[in-house]
């Protein structure tokens, strides 16, 4: 019987690693590691990044050094303002993501086209990024696995909008 290997890779920018086992949807992210440097992942833990202070540029290295990683399934972009619709082009290489936080970076509704082919994303948080209107609401009708969304002080979004794409299994934080 062969013994799983850790998922290794590297980062050149500063990240933080959390983990948790894999397929755990009630044990909190713990905190493994922190960047740049390599990093190990045990068998049977799936990770999640966190990244602050970058911009279109760092984000498409950094998809880059995390697009192979199999066990990523969180990706932690919130507050990077400098992250904007360009840098958003760059995610669609992250199929493997089931969540994705991008509050009050700043995006537009032309860039979450971008999210659209990332199907086993369940959450997202798209709070405080402003410059969303219901056009957004369009990509996030098409992604049909998504459970949660936080749309809080998105402004720009209609209640009209919001009832549009309200169904059972999505809830919407607002």
């Amino acid at each position: 019987m062969s013994e799983e290997a850790p998922a290794r890779f590297s980062s050149v920018l500063p990240v933080v690693i959390l983990t948790r086992p894999a397929g755990q949807t009630v044990i909190d992210w713990q905190v493994a590691d922190q960047g740049p440097g390599y990093f190990d992942i045990p068998p049977g833990n799936e990770i999640r990044v966190k990244i602050k202070s970058i911009n279109d540029d760092d984000l498409a290295v950094l998809v880059n050094e995390l697009k192979a990683v199999e066990p990523l399934r969180f990706l932690d972009l919130s507050e990077n303002r400098n992250v904007t619709n360009q840098g958003l082009q760059s995610l669609k290489e992250l199929r493997q993501l089931t969540g994705l936080n991008l509050s009050s970076c700043s995006i537009t509704s032309t860039g979450m086209e971008n999210l659209r082919n990332l199907n086993h994303l369940s959450y997202l948080n798209l709070s405080f990024c402003s410059r969303l209107t219901d056009l957004s609401l369009k990509t996030l009708e098409a992604m049909k696995n998504l459970t949660y969304v936080d749309l809080q002080g998105c402004l720009g979004l209609t209640k009209g909008g919001l009832a549009r794409i309200r169904r059972k299994n999505l809830t919407i934080y607002r």
